[in-house]
């Protein structure tokens, strides 16, 4: 049975919202093209990849040689989002579409910083009434850009350039033969394009008018990496190169987990250009934990943080994150905090508190640790990651949690 929005009122009274059928006509392909474009907030992008929120929006309609994509974002990071718009009584919703977004991302791949700043350019003296360039038009909307307008201008470039775009098919409903040929994805090596299909589900505000609509999207599938991409780039004597790609399978143990998402490759960049003495101690501390069962790495646009898996809870530890500038962090504060949230004894992060102090030359009235990770013995430090993670390993939950 069908589960609808229920609209509530004070006196426990309600009533069920009704769904826009498929077969009505109340809006089309390019009211949902507008509706996107004015409210970029309602594509679920953040949940795909935090990297590409919040949008921008900076085309509609824009021609790109093998056709016009629907609407163009960007992100205050650089990262493109392109989508297709498509409804279910249309018959272009099948399954083409999933090649036809990749078909558009191939094209923009081929684009250089100069042509989506006139792109942008276009967009804005449309609907702005004044003509921006894409910097101009992201700070405007945003705010001063992360790290300066040279580094944005150059992330954009190599985006570009390796085609790290989120192409989305948003419709009202999204056809199961469109999910099954996500796959397609992978017949193009040398981008590194996600695809995600959102479904856009509209019910009624009132019955028997049409407007206003409530909107519900949802995320119904997104690619997922099967297979990387390996280029190697010869240089010869004469000055010229030769490129050669092929692709390596992810073996099925190793998906998921080891996968590195393009919010940690943003993160990575980030480092390497704000702290570039921190970048491969912070790589190889990261790593090190990347490979152990039990630890998860997540990344988000200006941090990456290991969290250790607490047995049998469905809880996780912070052990340690390390910021965009470098900086190696440990909260036991927090740490105790989430023991007790997981049935665990706050006191067993006694000892990790005392060994991350001595390391990381902590004054006995901090709370909170920081350093720059380029200062630490990255050595002894993982030693006493390892030393805390033993003793978790070994310990047991408790019935009170306040010890």
């Amino acid at each position: 049975m069908q589960v609808y929005p229920y609209l509530v009122q004070e006196d426990a009274s309600g009533e069920s919202l009704q769904p826009i059928e498929h077969r009505e006509r109340t809006y089309d392909e390019a009211w949902l093209q507008e509706l996107l474009r004015g409210n970029p907030e309602i594509l679920p992008v953040a949940k795909i990849e935090p990297i590409f929120y919040p949008l921008i929006p900076i085309g509609r309609e824009v021609p790109t040689g093998t056709g016009a994509i629907d609407n163009l974002f960007i992100s205050p990071r650089g990262y493109l989002v392109l989508v297709e718009t498509k409804l279910w009584r249309n018959p272009e919703a099948k399954r083409e579409v999933v090649a036809q977004a990749i078909d558009y991302a191939s094209a923009v791949s081929k684009w250089n910083y100069s042509r989506l700043d006139e792109v942008t350019r276009g967009y804005t003296r449309k609907y702005e009434d004044t003509e921006m360039v894409l910097a101009d038009w992201v700070e405007k909307q945003c705010g001063p850009i992360e790290s300066g307008r040279l580094f944005f201008e150059e992330t954009v470039a190599k985006n570009l350039r390796l085609g790290r775009f989120l192409a989305l098919i948003v419709g009202d409903r999204i056809r199961r033969s469109v999910v099954e040929m996500l796959s397609y994805v992978n017949k193009y090596p040398h981008l590194a394009t996600d695809v995600g299909l959102v479904e856009l589900q509209c019910y009624r505000w009132k019955k028997e008018q049409d407007w206003p609509l409530l909107v519900v999207p949802s995320i119904v599938a997104r690619t997922e990496v099967v297979e990387r991409s390996v280029i190697q780039v010869t240089l010869k004597q004469d000055g010229t190169y030769q490129v050669d790609a092929q692709q390596e399978r992810v073996e099925e143990k190793d998906r998921g987990r080891r996968r590195v998402t393009l919010t940690e490759e943003a993160f990575w960049e980030l480092l390497e250009e704000q702290a570039s003495d921190a970048y491969e101690i912070a790589r190889q501390l990261i790593e090190r934990y990347r490979e152990r069962d039990g630890i998860s790495i997540d990344p988000m646009e200006s941090s990456i943080v290991a969290r250790l898996d607490v047995q049998g809870t469905g809880r996780r530890v912070s052990l340690f994150f390390i910021n965009k500038n470098g900086s190696l962090y440990v909260w036991p504060g927090a740490i105790r905090n989430q023991l007790a949230l997981a049935g665990f004894r706050r006191a067993l992060a006694n000892s990790y508190e005392a060994h991350t102090r001595d390391i990381l030359n902590m004054d006995k009235a901090r709370k909170d640790f920081a350093r720059s990770i380029a200062e630490v013995d990255i050595d002894e430090f993982m030693s006493a990651v390892d030393a805390f993670i033993e003793e978790m390993q070994l310990a047991g939950p408790v019935n009170d949690s306040s010890h």
